[in-house]
């Protein structure tokens, strides 16, 4: 089973309660974009926005640990900042894009609460973005897998299915696709240090791809093909997370 632990305990506040905080939040950030300008790192801007909310009697803690274990596969994520117990992320980036919103929807997910808030101090003019979700836990570990296309030659493939359906069963589905690869791979005996590796050999035979789409898949497998085609491998295993679902693919060079 995953075990977390938090540097501070996260609140799981009601949209009511988060929205009274954020009322707050938000005219002390308006007032430090004013006086800051738009051109510092975002740790300057994490920094003195919880001094800030620190000095107006809330509870502000910056770059909060969220740890997660699991048979000897470990990993560490860290919130920007957990104020009264909620997500906030900042950002200094021309603009809030899909993958931040994924990154504090992962958060949300391993904290067990409902609401966040991403912050982005760059642009001339101050642009935030609310981050919520109404997925519990139990509905989170509601999962399916898609085996149809799923007929492994090598030995690696039962064990792969096998963990796969392991980490949904813990974990639950919907969490940040890279966290999925990492421990999958981990628990195959080749650990990566690299979350932006695409491709990874799980023996001198066998390639692993993960992926994360809702759409595209049979684009992807054709491409995917033609790569284990011009490669030294026999096999490709491929494991795409989409929401509640996974499909676990085995790609060899017969096709």
């Amino acid at each position: 089973m995953m075990k977390i632990k938090y540097g501070v305990p996260p609140v799981s506040l009601s949209r009511e309660s988060f929205n009274k905080l954020d009322y707050k939040i938000m005219g002390l950030a308006f007032n430090l974009h004013n006086e800051m300008g738009n051109l510092w790192d975002e740790s300057e801007y994490r920094h003195e926005l919880a001094q800030c909310c620190t000095a107006q009697g809330l509870d502000a803690h910056e770059e909060v640990a969220i740890s997660l274990s699991r048979n000897g596969f470990s990993k560490k994520y860290f919130i920007d900042l957990l104020i009264n117990g909620g997500v906030y992320e900042l950002k200094t980036t021309s603009g809030i894009t899909a993958g931040n919103e994924a990154q504090t929807l992962n958060y949300l997910f391993l904290t067990n609460t409902r609401h966040g808030k991403i912050i982005n101090f760059r642009q001339d003019s101050l642009t935030w973005r609310f981050v919520s979700t109404t997925l519990t836990t139990k509905q989170r570990q509601e999962f399916s897998i898609k085996t149809s296309e799923w007929n492994p030659t090598e030995k690696q493939g039962q064990d792969l299915l096998i963990c796969t359906h392991e980490l949904l069963q813990d974990w639950g589905a919907y969490l940040s696709i890279n966290l999925y690869k990492e421990a999958l791979c981990f628990h195959m005996g080749t650990p990566i240090e690299n979350e932006k590796q695409r491709f990874i050999p799980i023996s001198n035979k066998v390639l692993l791809y993960v992926s994360g789409l809702s759409a595209g898949q049979d684009t992807l497998r054709n491409n995917l093909q033609k790569y284990l085609k011009r490669s030294n491998f026999n096999e490709l295993f491929w494991i795409n997370f989409n929401q509640n679902s996974a499909e676990l693919s085995s790609l060899n060079h017969s096709a």
